[in-house]
């Protein structure tokens, strides 16, 4: 479309964070980046608007071509016996690359960011849970429960597109959605709820007291003389009464001395609630298609990240197979970083890295090889997986940088792996 003599791509999906909202209108403006013009938030518009850049893939910080950066990353993975893929930050496509040249080097795959999944996971492995979607939650909700951190600050227009729209797919909503949220204070925006104070550590016994009184059985003395009881008798009241109810958290965010606990109890709240109402649990996280990442290791091997193909066929352990823990042990003779979306990368990289990611990412220290790609919604098309895990959108390719894909680096270093076996 175009306006006023620019051009706008409309009906554009972002990939900066897990909502991935299908509604934003952008304007491509080649080397100054994409401007977002409607519909956008601060992620947005910081993502999209990336320059023109000249960077260069590198070889132990010193410049190189694109092929001769291949060929060392080939001979580095060629020369190790324990690799490991602690980043999957990639499109459908960049990450079933990865899974496959993993199979091949016998590696371990993770994601540094998969704490959260995985506190959610055994929660769902252990007892099963009942959630909802985005879509069910903008069109059915009528009171939610937040546990911990208030959602905007990592998905900013989460209230905007899930939880303040009147018009659903049954017609106007008649009477406000009534929101609470029980955590530490945070100070942040979006829609008025009642706000009940509560740090990590007391979370559990505060939700161990909410399924009490859901369950109109008395609260223990001990637990609550430490609690606002007031504020939690009207959070249950709230959620018994609901036509459709919703418990949202963010398990990536709690401190992790009390985590698994929280997930645990809140999953059970949501169970409880069910026996009388309709409420839904809503996992919040997957930033960085982390959801696609575990879709798409589930269904290729049957089994979820951290997993390991060192013995031939894949083996999950959610604890051995860490990629956090298996870098600070040092058990990993060469690290694939991939990180299509964002520049900023975590601390703890260790030297024996073989990085993927965009022109302008920084580094504690220079990678062993490091070769810049696109990202997908940027420079090429592409799927990504929304926190839901409902749907695989569609990202488009706005601007031509000439920067590769995860999938087409990766596939050049499958090939020239391939090379050097044939030729030896």
């Amino acid at each position: 479309m175009t306006k006023g003599g620019t051009t706008l791509v409309r009906d554009v999906a972002c990939p900066f964070c897990a909502l991935a909202c299908d509604d934003l209108v952008v304007e491509p403006a080649g080397k100054a980046g994409v401007t977002v013009r409607e519909n956008g938030c601060e992620l947005s518009r910081r993502g999209f608007a990336v320059a023109s850049t000249s960077a260069s893939p590198a070889i132990g910080g010193k410049p190189a071509s694109l092929d001769d950066a291949i060929s060392a990353a080939a001979g580095l993975l060629g020369r190790s016996r324990a690799p490991l893929f602690a980043g999957l930050a990639a499109d459908v496509a960049g990450i079933r690359a990865a899974l496959g040249l993993a199979e091949r080097l016998a590696a371990v795959v993770d994601d540094l960011g998969s704490d959260g999944l995985f506190r959610n996971l055994r929660m769902l492995q252990d007892s099963g849970w009942i959630t909802t979607t985005l879509s069910e939650v903008r069109n059915r909700m009528d009171v939610m429960l937040i546990v911990g951190p208030d959602p905007s600050a990592a998905y900013p227009r989460f209230y905007e597109r899930c939880v303040t729209p009147r018009d659903t797919l049954f017609g106007e909503i008649k009477e406000p959605r009534r929101l609470y949220r029980i955590g530490a204070p945070s100070g942040a925006g979006g829609p008025d709820k009642t706000e009940i104070p509560c740090d990590d550590a007391r979370l559990p016994a505060a939700l161990t007291a909410l399924r009490a009184l859901i369950s109109e059985m008395p609260v223990a003395a001990d637990i609550g003389a430490t609690l606002p009881l007031a504020a939690l008798r009207e959070v249950a009241a709230a959620l018994r009464n609901a036509k459709y109810g919703v418990v949202a958290w963010s398990a990536g965010a709690f401190e992790a001395s009390s985590s698994e606990l929280i997930v645990q109890v809140t999953a059970e709240l949501v169970r409880d609630l069910n026996r009388t109402t309709r409420c839904g649990g809503l996992p919040l996280g997957g930033n960085d298609n982390l959801m696609g990442a575990n879709q798409i290791c589930t269904w290729q091997y049957g089994l979820p990240l951290r997993t390991s193909f060192a013995g031939g066929i894949p083996v999950h352990d959610p604890l051995l197979n860490s990629a956090r823990r298996r870098i600070a042990a040092g058990e990993a003779d060469a690290v694939i970083w991939i990180s299509a979306f964002r520049t900023d990368t975590p601390a703890g990289l260790p030297a024996n890295l073989i990085a993927l990611a965009p022109p302008s990412a920084k580094f504690e220290r220079p990678p062993a090889v490091l070769i810049p790609i696109g990202t997908p919604g940027v420079d090429h098309a592409g799927q990504i997986f929304r926190m839901d895990n409902l749907v695989a959108l569609p990202v488009r390719a706005l601007l031509q940088r000439n920067l590769p894909s995860a999938a087409d680096v990766l596939n050049r270093i499958a090939q020239a792996m391939a090379k050097e076996r044939s030729a030896a």
